[in-house]
Parts: C-alpha cells; structure tokens; sequence
C-alpha cells in the first residue's frame, strides 16, 4: 500500500543518506545505520513525524514498523524506542 509512495519527514539526521523514502523501499534485512535501509532522526529532536501519502483515502488496518537495531537480535538491550508514540 506506501511502497514507494512520497513520503516527508520532520526532522531528519540527513535527507540525502537516511531520508524518509527509505521507509516506503520495501527494504528492511539491514536495520544498520550505514546499511542504507533505515530513515534516521536529527539528534537532539523531543518528536519525530513521518508522513506517507498513499494518494487516496484507504481502510488501513494496521501498520508494521521496523526499528533500526544495527542488526543485534531483538531483545532487552536493543528494544529501546526512544519517546516513540504510536
């Protein structure tokens, strides 16, 4: 349904190396910083918001989010969301 729709981002780390599209590319096997496959926030920031326009009004009845865990097994020490509201 968002695969490679646009996508905006409030804050982020960079646009050119994690922007938002990297959230709708249907990649997600390397959740590393340097993998390429992850949108990343500015530091420092209270929020983050990221925005998919999926071009129409759609049902959705759920949505999937991967965190970036620089590929460790999640667990204890890497399920740590900071400030994350959904």
């Amino acid at each position: 349904m968002a695969l490679n729709k646009p996508t905006w981002q409030e804050h982020p780390y960079s646009k050119d190396q994690w922007g938002a599209n990297l959230a709708v590319d249907g990649q997600y096997a390397d959740r590393s910083a340097q993998g390429g496959q992850c949108t990343i926030s500015a530091n420092y920031q209270p929020t983050t918001l990221r925005w998919v326009d999926l071009g129409e009004i759609l049902d959705v009845s759920h949505i999937v989010i991967y965190y970036r865990t620089d590929n460790k097994i999640w667990g204890k020490k890497t399920s740590k969301c900071h400030n994350s509201v959904m």
